[in-house]
């Protein structure tokens, strides 16, 4: 086991690991940065305390969530007597948005296979053969290689809320496995788990259609097939299907997404827009119970609950069904949202004026935001959902200059939108920290949610994060540098955030992690701590090169690369498991009958409204 090095500070676990590859490492194609003092006092609780500048207090909300919920302002947006141009006018963007790319390889997971246990009871003190505490190699050949000899993995999915996970190959076949219980997997049965990799395809067209991608929410799963159209799976509750039938709560084999304006087989999901005819699906990302798509054109479209604004539609349509209960006006088909809003602070300091004190809030002190111009236009480059938020990065313009925008609308709970408040927000808001002249070098290139954090990743491989991801601490409220790998020339090419982790993966060959995982998740081995407050090396894949990771609830999924010697060498040490390992704890739910018990969805207080 490699041993820790030490940074220049004395601290242990966040020192610099030199590259494995005798050339093109970290070190050798990353410069030293100047840090902002400014964005120095990262993690409240988590790094030193330096200062308390950009970390406020979320005592309440950690105390009692429903109070912090039902007191935080609605951040809508209001359209101002005056309006604010965009400094450069609408963009040229670098066309079309192409579906998630990582460098294909080898699939490995850390934590449980038995997915019916994350959230309903502890591991136990001594693994068993199918709880992992380290990642380790996913049936390379008993599952994946006796289906396929040539493909590998492409790309992994799950979410901060789910325990079930989707993998696709590069020759474009899905697989996947895990919690069963509302048919999420589409295999046309529900059960409580499926324990190994199993291929997904759509009813009537087996083998027929390949897949380019995959989003997963607690209850529901939605493939993207290479033919542009999206399928879906599962509860289907608040409509976060989309199949354009609020009334199936569920299903359970894949069925065709209804989404605005696209064309399949001579019918439309019901849109009218002409510029939205043969709308061809690239990406998607699901929330606990809302999706969201993306066309190759950039453009959003979502479904299902619109609770807290999740829609991005400026509303939530909130009315009560009875005495203390409250239902949404909820969405059944995907439709094109092209409203992006700043707040008028961000709008007049753009525009190079300055906000009177007291200024940007009206009189019930909400804070004021105003449509940008060029929203109608915007293209979105990805897009990633927590539980109940989104956060979204601006794809590439053509010339090049033009710094990227993030964006993030929907629960605002511990600050995870980054805009320095605990507020909802209803629209896509721009987050104005990550703009200006120290963005314009190394300007936002993709970005995750957890279930209350989200980071984004910058071109030179800095990671900022905001929110909480731990049930003790303060929250950061603000998005902020993760110091202990920038000031260490870390270049970070993959990051990942579940219901309590967060993953950082370098370009040379170190993964890290912090958080909480009671199932291993966090990937530090036997006998070593479940939880770390600051980012900890996962030893298993020092050498190795990560180059996607997904975190789930309960586990934490890997997609390491195999291509070369240097990458063979480095997975030597990590270990595999495959169908004969735990052929007891397959027969030994093979038997066992789903019982969603208190998660089942459809006692889920909600009532589907249609719009």
């Amino acid at each position: 086991m490699p041993r820790k090095r030490k940074s220049a500070n004395g601290t242990e676990g966040q020192g610099v690991r030199s590259s494995r590859r005798s050339a093109g490492g970290a070190a050798d194609d990353l410069t030293a940065v100047a840090v902002d003092p400014s964005m120095m006092n990262v993690w409240g609780d988590f790094m030193a305390d330096e200062s308390t500048t950009n970390t406020t207090t979320a005592a309440a909300a950690s105390t009692n969530d429903q109070a912090a919920s039902a007191s935080k302002p609605a951040a809508t947006a209001t359209t101002p007597s005056s309006t604010f141009s965009s400094p450069s006018g609408p963009r040229s963007y670098a066309l079309p948005i192409q579906p998630p790319k990582a460098t294909p390889g080898l699939l490995a997971q850390t934590g449980t296979l038995d997915a019916s246990v994350p959230g309903r009871s502890s591991i136990s003190k001594t693994p068993a053969t199918h709880e992992f505490e380290c990642p380790t190699l996913l049936f390379p050949q008993s599952v994946f290689g006796s289906i396929t000899t040539t493909a590998k993995i492409a790309h992994i999915a799950t979410s901060p809320t789910s325990c079930h996970s989707v993998a696709i190959t590069t020759d474009g076949m899905a697989f996947g496995w895990g919690r069963n219980e509302t048919g999420q997997l589409g295999l046309g049965y529900t059960s409580a788990v499926v324990p190994l990799p199993t291929q997904l395809s759509i009813p009537g067209e087996e083998g027929e259609i390949t897949f380019v991608a995959a989003g997963v929410g607690k209850y529901h799963t939605i493939l993207v097939g290479s033919n542009g159209i999206a399928y879906a799976s599962g509860g289907n509750v608040c409509g976060q299907l989309g199949i354009n039938n609020g009334g199936v709560k569920q299903i359970e084999k894949f069925r065709k997404c209804a989404v605005m304006g696209q064309v399949v087989g001579g019918d439309t999901g019901g849109g009218e827009d002409e510029d939205d005819v043969n709308v061809k699906i690239v990406q998607v990302s699901c929330g606990e119970e809302v999706s969201a798509l993306l066309c190759s054109s950039g453009h959003l479209y979502t479904t299902g609950s619109s609770e807290h604004g999740l829609l991005g539609n400026g509303e939530t349509g909130e009315y009560i069904i009875t005495a203390g209960r409250l239902g949404y006006a909820n969405c059944a088909k995907f439709t094109r949202r092209s409203i992006f809003v700043q707040s008028e602070a961000d709008a007049t300091a753009a525009a190079g004026g300055t906000t009177a004190v007291g200024g940007g809030v009206d009189s019930s002190g909400k804070v004021k935001c105003v449509p940008l111009e060029d929203g109608g236009q915007i293209s979105l480059a990805s897009i990633s959902c927590g539980k109940n938020h989104f956060v979204a990065v601006e794809a590439a313009t053509t010339s090049g200059t033009d710094v990227p925008r993030v964006f993030t609308w929907g629960s605002g709970d511990y600050g995870c939108l980054g805009h320095g408040i605990q507020a909802d927000e209803y629209y896509p808001r721009l987050v104005g920290a990550l703009r200006g002249p120290m963005f314009a070098s190394n300007h936002p290139v993709d970005a995750v949610a957890g279930s209350n954090c989200s980071l984004v990743r910058t071109k030179n491989g800095h990671v900022y994060y905001v929110g909480k991801h731990r049930q003790v601490g303060e929250a950061t409220m603000r998005f902020t540098l993760i110091d202990a790998l920038a000031n260490n020339s870390h270049n970070v090419v993959a990051i990942g955030a579940g219901s309590a982790t967060v993953f950082c993966s370098t370009k040379a060959g170190v993964t890290v992690s912090w958080g909480m995982g009671s199932h291993g998740e966090l990937g530090y081995g036997t006998g070593e701590n479940k939880s770390s407050a600051k980012p900890k090396f996962v030893n298993v894949l020092d050498s190795c090169l990560v180059s996607a990771v997904a975190c789930g609830m309960g586990h934490t999924l890997f997609l390491i690369s195999n291509e070369d010697a240097e990458d063979a060498k480095a997975l030597k040490k990590v270990p595999k498991v495959e169908k004969d390992d735990i052929a007891q704890f397959v027969e030994q739910i093979k038997g066992k009958k789903s019982d969603a018990g208190a998660d089942e969805p459809a006692k889920k207080k909600q009532k589907s409204k249609k719009k």
